[in-house]
């Protein structure tokens, strides 16, 4: 088996997604994925392994890197608002009434001379579960170009050092998934609203904050099975594992205190900013499992510069 280690934020809700995406993305690429957490050793780690000699970050790298999306839809007239490439699949959708924001697909690459799929969609699945997605952007960018946006950075990312740091890789891109609270800015914090100074009466200004692509899109992946646990209308909370899991058991761990292994529970606050608009992390915290704080873990969610 290949074994490899990368940086994690566990107060960053997003990387921690991600890494249950980069699991579920060794396991469809490689076979045989287990993964864990490490912050014994001093530096906050994930910890993946998986079949074979390919290093399964750098086997996702090369997925996303060839991928494109396949959206799929239970009749022939309703498409993905943007466009994209789409497979009709009667009872697809989990609605009575479906709409085109509520479309699920997969991405479909390749790994050397295999093709792969791996599926996305959780804001479809109709099962009821807290989902924490993006689809009531103020924007209004559709999936389609969300996926695109954040595809074509991927592409343009250094490979050597994105597979040592996926989850630290920048870019400037247009609107992703607003799941890595690092893409978001707070006009109120900030002290500015970028896209005030780019659309304004005074624009031209093209000031962006920086996003990260492989982060947020590996974390679309990560919440396809796995949830966080909804503790009220503002708050979710995700835990994290520190003895090695495969993906089936991972899902259960990161919404919930399987009662073995080394745990940490984070909880976060998910505001929405604008009445029927988004919803913007703003602050994690660590608690222990009887709902008391542990001192010295409060942790603020950081905003990209």
């Amino acid at each position: 088996m290949a074994q490899t280690s990368i940086p994690v934020d566990l107060f960053n809700p997003g990387q921690v997604f991600a890494c249950m995406g980069l699991l579920e993305a060794a396991d469809i690429l490689l076979g045989n994925a287990e993964g864990r957490f490490d912050w014994e050793s001093g530096n906050e780690t994930f910890i993946v392994r998986a079949d074979g000699n390919e290093h399964p970050v750098g086997a996702a790298l090369s997925f996303l890197k060839s991928a494109a999306v396949k959206w799929l839809s239970p009749c022939l007239d309703l498409k993905e608002r943007d466009g994209g490439d789409t497979k009709v699949l009667p009872g697809i959708s989990a609605s009575g009434d479906p709409k085109a924001p509520d479309l699920p697909g997969f991405l479909r690459g390749r790994l050397g001379s295999a093709g792969f799929k791996i599926p996305f969609g959780f804001w479809a699945d109709g099962s009821g579960r807290f989902a924490i997605t993006f689809k009531k952007s103020t924007n209004g960018a559709s999936s389609y170009v969300r996926f695109q946006n954040a595809l074509n950075a991927i592409k343009e990312l250094n490979t050597a050092q994105a597979v040592l740091d996926p989850f630290g890789q920048e870019a400037r891109t247009e609107s992703l998934f607003r799941l890595d609270p690092r893409g978001m800015i707070d006009p109120i914090h900030g002290g500015f609203s970028p896209d005030i100074l780019r659309k304004g009466q005074r624009g031209g200004l093209d000031i962006r904050v920086a996003t990260y692509p492989m982060c947020e899109l590996l974390a679309v992946l990560g919440l396809e099975h796995a949830r966080p646990k909804r503790l009220a209308a503002n708050l979710f909370g995700y835990w994290v594992w520190g003895c090695m899991l495969p993906p089936m058991l991972a899902r259960a761990a990161l919404g919930g205190n399987l009662g073995f292994g080394g745990i940490r529970r984070f909880v976060v606050e998910h505001e929405e900013t604008k009445k029927g608009g988004d919803r913007k992390m703003n602050h994690v915290k660590e608690e222990l499992e009887d709902g008391q704080q542990n001192n010295g873990s409060d942790g603020q969610v950081g905003y990209g510069s």
